[in-house]
């Protein structure tokens, strides 16, 4: 027959393994799960501006490339602004010949003022001759023939004063043409150096180039990206929780972190911002349940923690965080 002392020692020993990983266990849901709110949906963020032209055009020159440092307001594209330069100059053409046409509408303008003058005095002389002809022929003072010769020298000033008057109606509008033509070329004019202007493309803000999108050579649409810049002096973490424990988070609520890059160094920060909608919300394809197919799927909402520093001496700055990196995020309960 078996020893007894051995068979019980035989049973113990897998019980006691048991009960040592159900006692592990318990302590790690409690530590994990009780204490933090965590999660693997998570990532470092930064701002990313993308640099654009704002109307179609071939790029002439790039002056940075990827991972080339910017400042806010360099110059970082030009697209070819020969065409424009060729408008440019024709429209300052127009100009010219506008200002010139002006100039000399001007001139025959003041040149019609003073005929009119002169043509309203002889005019009021040929009426004065006009109506003492008038008498002198009733009374047989002078010819029929003469009274017609000074009939005609009358009808012939009131034609000419006229014909002045009308000519100075034209150089008046040939004044307001030039004017026109000026105001109109000088408005292209404005146009040509705004577009020329728009073909010079500058750093949005201080950052990093992080994606080239576009060669030189390459004709770039309107509001096609040329160049991504990332703001690399501030980064942060987002993470996505399920709604179900939102009620949870809080801003200024501590938090501390992980990266895979750095395995083995815990990062800490806080909870400076909440999402206000959750994120099924901006989906390309939102949900409709209107038509009663309905399958529920526990939302999330993004949450955004501060990079602080680390628990251990290593300052924060001493690690290379990059944008896009995967984090591992637990928020630390009140």
């Amino acid at each position: 027959m078996g020893n007894p002392k051995k068979k019980s020692k035989k049973v113990f020993i897998p019980l006691a393994a048991v009960v040592a990983l159900a006692i592990g266990g318990a302590y790690y849901y409690y530590a994990e799960y009780s204490r933090y709110i965590k999660t693997d949906d998570a990532h470092v963020d930064s701002d990313n501006v993308a640099v654009s032209a704002k109307a179609l055009g071939r790029i002439a020159k790039l002056y940075v490339d990827e991972q080339d440092s910017v400042k806010q307001g360099q110059l970082v594209a030009e697209l070819d602004s020969t065409d424009l330069m060729a408008q440019k100059g024709q429209a300052e053409a127009m100009i010219s010949q506008a200002q010139a046409n002006q100039v000399q509408a001007e001139a025959k303008l003041a040149y019609d003022q003073e005929n009119i003058k002169v043509l309203e005095v002889n005019l009021a002389r040929a009426r004065e001759d006009y109506d003492r002809a008038k008498q002198q022929i009733a009374g047989d003072v002078i010819t029929k023939e003469q009274f017609g010769h000074i009939k005609k020298s009358y009808e012939a000033a009131t034609a000419q004063l006229a014909a002045a008057k009308t000519q100075l109606s034209v150089s008046r509008s040939q004044i307001a043409s030039a004017n026109a033509a000026i105001g109109s070329a000088n408005a292209q004019v404005g146009v040509i150096v705004s577009q020329l202007r728009n073909a010079k493309l500058y750093a949005p803000m201080d950052g990093v180039i992080a994606k080239r999108w576009l060669l030189a050579g390459d004709v770039a649409q309107p509001s096609q990206s040329i160049y991504t810049i990332t703001n690399t002096s501030k980064l942060w973490v987002v993470l996505f929780i399920e709604e179900s424990k939102l009620s949870g988070v809080h801003i200024g609520q501590a938090a501390d972190f992980t990266l895979d890059t750095y395995p083995g160094v815990t990062f800490t920060g806080k909870v400076y911002a909440i999402g206000s909608n959750t994120a099924g919300q901006f989906s390309l394809i939102p949900a409709n349940n209107a038509s009663g197919n309905f399958t529920k799927v526990t939302q999330r909402v993004s949450v955004k923690v501060s990079i602080d520093g680390t628990r251990g001496e290593e300052p924060v700055s001493k690690y290379r965080i990059l944008s896009g990196m995967s984090a591992v995020v637990k928020i630390i309960k009140d």
